[in-house]
């Protein structure tokens, strides 16, 4: 297998993560970090010694023998770096969300189609998760006729810490930060180009009441149809008590689909004197792990042998576009318009 030479810009919690796990794949060598953390800095300089490491975005593109990047950095800095290694002549995986605004992520996807040699990707794991890709294998073979409507959640497991409100206050809000993931992988269940058209949201501040201050919500849930002829429904929570709980639905004309119905870290069930209760999932991870590993390894075989990938950076756009409008919506307390630029 040959080798591919990547640089990471990032190596925070989710820069760790996908490096420790770009550490495990075959055919990929880290060869240089960008970042300007000391913490981080200190941690890549034990974990690969013989890396560049540099704080200059500039200067880390231009290491030699570079053939891809991975940009998991603030999401204000996504366009610019994402067309910047573009027009290094490198290929790039960037973290959601594409870009911080819908114009810009939209100017994103259509810099990427002047460079069609290279490899352009914005990472949503639940693409490479086995339910999820099994789901879209099925509804693609027609097994539960047309979609008619689909519904996803991202149902996050109660917690109250310094951390955790500070990251709320600059998050973007629950649909940009949170439902994300859920659009997009109705949109890539839906498998085909759609275009949505309008959003509606509605959200309650029970639990965090400070959130109001910042115009999000702890519960959210919003509704968005499509020229198509199709409804999508997401839901987030920051307040679960119980478990972390991803789950989807995809509704047909022949049958449905439920993903990830229970909130299940594993398929163990105990039965005690207090009855039959599962293990729940506490947080995001617990569910996807291995489909951030399969999202890497994705990316490596999309650029070395050329196979389809599950990537859609067009779809990266348009999630962009649904996630602002629902914003939008909850926000202004109004209808919105799905724009795509």
């Amino acid at each position: 297998m040959a080798v591919l030479n990547f640089g990471v810009a990032g190596a925070g919690r989710m820069g760790s993560i996908h490096i420790e796990n770009m550490m495990r794949t075959p055919g990929i060598k880290i060869i240089a970090v960008c970042t300007v953390v000391p913490r981080e800095i200190e941690w890549v300089k034990s974990v690969f010694p013989d890396a560049i490491v540099t704080a200059d975005f500039d200067e880390f593109l231009a290491v030699e023998q570079l053939d891809a990047v991975l940009l998991v950095t603030p999401t204000a800095f996504h366009k610019e770096q994402v067309i910047k290694s573009m027009h290094a002549g490198k290929h790039v995986i960037c973290e959601k969300p594409i870009a911080a605004t819908p114009q810009d992520a939209w100017e994103v996807y259509h810099e990427s189609l002047k460079f069609p040699e290279l490899k352009v990707a914005c990472a949503f794991p639940r693409r490479y998760a086995t339910v999820y890709m099994d789901a879209a294998e099925r509804i693609r073979k027609g097994e539960i006729g047309e979609i008619t409507t689909i519904r996803s959640q991202s149902a996050d497991l109660y917690q109250c810490n310094e951390f955790f409100l500070n990251y709320i206050k600059v998050s973007g809000g629950i649909f940009i930060d949170c439902n994300i993931h859920d659009i997009d992988n109705c949109l890539f269940l839906i498998g085909r180009d759609v275009h949505a058209t309008t959003a509606y949201a509605v959200g309650t501040t029970h639990v965090f009441p400070q959130f109001a201050e910042w115009g999000d919500v702890d519960d959210g849930m919003g509704i968005v149809t499509f020229e198509e002829q199709l409804v999508m429904n997401v839901y987030g929570s920051r307040n679960m008590r119980h478990a972390h709980h991803t789950m989807t639905e995809i509704i047909g004309t022949k049958g449905r689909i439920l993903l990830n119905g229970q909130p299940r870290l594993n398929q163990i069930d105990i039965s005690d004197e207090t009855g039959t209760r599962m293990v729940g999932a506490t947080s995001h991870m617990d569910v996807f792990a291995p489909a951030f590993q399969r999202e890497i390894e994705g990316f490596r075989d999309w650029i070395t042998i050329d196979k389809k990938p599950s990537f859609n950076l067009k779809d990266a756009a348009k999630a962009v576009s649904i996630a602002f409008a629902l914003t939008e919506s909850l926000r202004e307390k109004a209808l919105a318009t799905v724009k795509e630029y």
